[in-house]
């Protein structure tokens, strides 16, 4: 018999219910033995929840962005992102996830203040030396994929190819990230292509500096075009 298809309800009823276990071991003065029973209770029941919350995120609906309609799942399962660069398959549930989301995050500003806000979160709720590795690893990752997607612009821009009208949600969403992200300047390969990048559109648009009701760091406007 085919396994029944969780949904999204069930998965967040369940994560609350593995953090009230997760406290219950970590609070509790209990025998070595049941402690030693329930983590190996509480690994495989994390186990199975990050395993039915792959299945249900990676084969959302496309028009469903991941971290608009799903952060409540999204963000425990930024814990396995850890593991990303041990994983060598390229179609294993952990790289397809980070795939769709990455993509996701090219066309939307909520998406990419969902994802950093989970961060912050992360880094908030935790102990430093706990979750530094965690965060070093997506910070990594992020670097790595804004880098991207500016060589990509930057290229189809050289090749004529840019189309101010079609492109203009990943030009703001890009912008976007690294104006209100700065941590993302660390890296020296991102400021180079983030460098070229804005040369490349302020000879395609005007932009200007403004306030936002809802991001007031940000900021840009196109000419004849929306402002963010």
């Amino acid at each position: 018999m085919a396994k029944r298809a969780v949904t999204r309800r069930e998965l967040v009823d369940r994560w609350r219910g593995i953090e009230e276990e997760d406290a219950d071991v970590f609070n509790v003065n209990i025998a070595v033995s049941d402690d030693h029973s329930k983590r190996r209770h509480l690994c495989k029941i994390k186990e199975e929840w990050f395993s039915d919350a792959y299945n249900l995120l990676i084969y959302l609906p496309k028009e469903q962005h991941i971290w608009c309609s799903s952060w409540d799942l999204m963000g425990p399962l930024l814990e396995t992102f850890y593991n990303y660069y041990k994983d060598d398959r390229q179609d294993s549930p952990l790289k397809l996830l980070w795939k769709r989301i990455s993509e996701e995050m090219r066309q939307c500003t909520q998406c990419i203040c969902q994802h950093h806000q989970t961060q912050e979160m992360y880094n908030l709720e935790y102990e430093l030396s706990s979750i530094g590795p965690l965060l070093d690893v997506l910070k990594t990752l992020d670097e790595e994929r804004v880098t991207q997607h500016l060589k990509e612009i930057n290229s189809r821009i050289r090749r004529g190819e840019y189309d101010p009208e079609n492109d203009n949600a990943e030009v703001v969403s890009v912008m976007f990230e690294v104006l209100m992200f700065p941590f993302l300047l660390d890296d020296q390969s991102l400021v180079y292509e983030f460098q070229i990048f804005i040369e490349a559109i302020d000879n395609c648009h005007e932009l200007t500096l403004s306030g936002h009701q809802e991001y007031p760091v940000i900021f840009l406007s196109f000419t004849g075009g929306s402002s963010l």
